[in-house]
């Protein structure tokens, strides 16, 4: 997007461009600082928060529930009857022909209430098994995120690790070119040469000097047999190992290239989106280091979704017990019968003619009760296996977050062991490296120092990742969303 960084003061300056590409350059620039911005990982969050399917799934299973709770809590609906005769019912006040009757049940006093208790609740479990989804989901972004995070930075170690196994096959190459050009000049000034008398007076020549007959070309060539690495052939085979390790080099980067595409693909699954999309990791992550809020996460845990639905299934339990204590009361109707009635001929009373109307009052008798005493011993066992769960969820959750705190710290001390290691590796390579180019160690040195190092960095970044993600673990036990420093 560097391309996209237009200096906005220079086009006023010209003059000469049209309105629109000042328009469209601004755009540009701003679209610049909008995806600068994506880089922070809380817009990833939020992403998931908007789009992940089964999190609107949960969203929605408790938006369910919410309606159900004015359900419960409403009155049965009203019955009315319809009747009329075939034949009009002659009495005393004229002819009945239809009659009509309204009845209106009334559930003991507090059956509504409990209901609407036991639905209230059966709701806030339905909210906090999404409010777990929602930590779930923010835990598997972070982590994920993490991962592509590692990932592209093992492709730029390795890929940095080529480099430097590149620059050492020229160094082995040009020692492997040395090597040859001292055997051949070694082998043509060891030839016989014209035999000369040395000097009577002082010793003079070469040979007197160095008080040895063996000349100076001679004395080359066994010099650069003896150096370890002017061995014909070894700067071959040190070209060759080292171009071995870089085709392993290359092999792994094609590895974790495709491990970054399966990476990237689930990242985006996470947030619902196509797979190719690209993912913005910073260049550095920076370590959380030890833990300084360890009391207040663990308190958090007392907040954990699945310690609060186990709560809320307690009390829809408690709710249900009273319910179907009241439901095994008598029921209450009120309501009212009208009956329409025709005058009759002949029929002198005051009444002739006038409809009827009746009010009523009817009630339920609770014989068969059994049935509601055992919604009493339903409820019952509903409440205690509630408070088993809630004891068992405590204390899974309790020794899950020591673990975890466990791997943290463990990976903690991973990294500041690693961090050393590397430094301390980065130093030994440069001085193997040189002592290499000066013919004063071998091949196998350098190249093991490289691979320790290597290994270093790698372990490294391994542990950077196990950090974050224990963190992210942490903080989805505890239900809150980043870091509370």
């Amino acid at each position: 997007m560097n391309s996209a960084r237009y200096n906005v003061s220079s086009i006023k300056a010209q003059g000469e461009l049209p309105f629109c590409r000042i328009v469209f350059s601004l755009l540009l620039l701003i679209a610049s600082f909008s995806v600068k911005a994506q880089d922070s990982l809380s817009i990833y969050l939020e992403l998931a928060d908007k789009h992940n399917p089964g999190l609107q799934a949960k969203y929605l299973e408790y938006s369910e529930a919410l309606e159900k709770v004015p359900q419960a809590g409403a009155l049965p609906d009203p019955s009315a009857e319809l009747g009329f005769y075939l034949k009009p019912m002659e009495l005393t006040g004229g002819n009945q022909v239809s009659s009509i009757r309204l009845m209106q049940m009334f559930p003991w006093f507090g059956t509504l209430k409990a209901a609407k208790d036991e639905a209230s609740q059966m709701a806030v479990m339905k909210f906090e098994e999404a409010r777990d989804a929602r930590n779930m989901a923010y835990k598997q972004v972070k982590t994920s995120w993490y991962r592509i995070y590692q990932k592209k930075k093992e492709i730029d170690i390795l890929n940095e690790n080529m480099e430097l196994l590149r620059t050492l096959e020229k160094l082995a190459l040009s020692a492997y070119t040395n090597v040859q050009a001292i055997n051949s000049s070694g082998a043509n000034m060891s030839q016989p040469a014209a035999p000369t008398e040395p000097s009577s007076t002082n010793g003079g020549g070469m040979g007197g000097m160095n008080g040895s007959s063996t000349p100076l070309s001679g004395r080359m060539a066994m010099n650069a047999g003896n150096s370890p690495m002017k061995q014909p052939g070894s700067g071959m085979v040190d070209v060759l190992r080292v171009q071995m390790e870089i085709a392993e080099l290359e092999n792994r980067v094609a590895a974790k290239k495709d491990q970054l595409i399966t990476e990237t693909t689930r990242f985006n699954r996470l947030l619902n989106r196509s797979p190719e999309s690209p993912v913005f990791v910073p260049d550095s992550l920076i370590a959380g280091g030890p833990l300084t809020d360890l009391k207040i996460l663990s308190d958090s845990l007392q907040n954990n979704p699945m310690l609060q639905m186990t709560l809320a299934e307690k009390a829809a339990g408690q709710a249900q017990q009273a319910m179907a204590s009241k439901m095994g009361k008598p029921m209450l109707g009120i309501g009212a019968n009208y009956m329409l009635i025709e005058k009759r001929a002949g029929n002198t009373s005051m009444m002739n003619g006038k409809d009827m109307a009746m009010p009523m009052v009817s009630f339920t008798i609770p014989v068969f009760s059994r049935k509601y005493k055992t919604m009493e011993r339903e409820a019952e066992f509903r409440i205690e296996a509630s408070e088993k769960a809630f004891q068992n969820t405590r204390n899974e959750l309790q020794v899950a977050f020591q673990e975890t705190v466990e791997q943290y710290h463990d990976a903690n001390r991973r990294l500041e062991l690693y961090q050393k290691q590397a430094a301390l590796a980065q130093i030994s390579v440069r001085l193997l490296t040189t002592a290499f180019s000066a013919s004063e160690t071998t091949m196998d040195e350098v190249l093991r120092m490289q691979e320790q190092l290597l290994g270093y960095r790698l372990n490294k970044l391994q542990a950077l990742t196990d950090l974050n993600v224990a963190e992210a673990q942490l903080q989805y036990l505890a239900g809150v969303k980043n870091r509370m420093d």
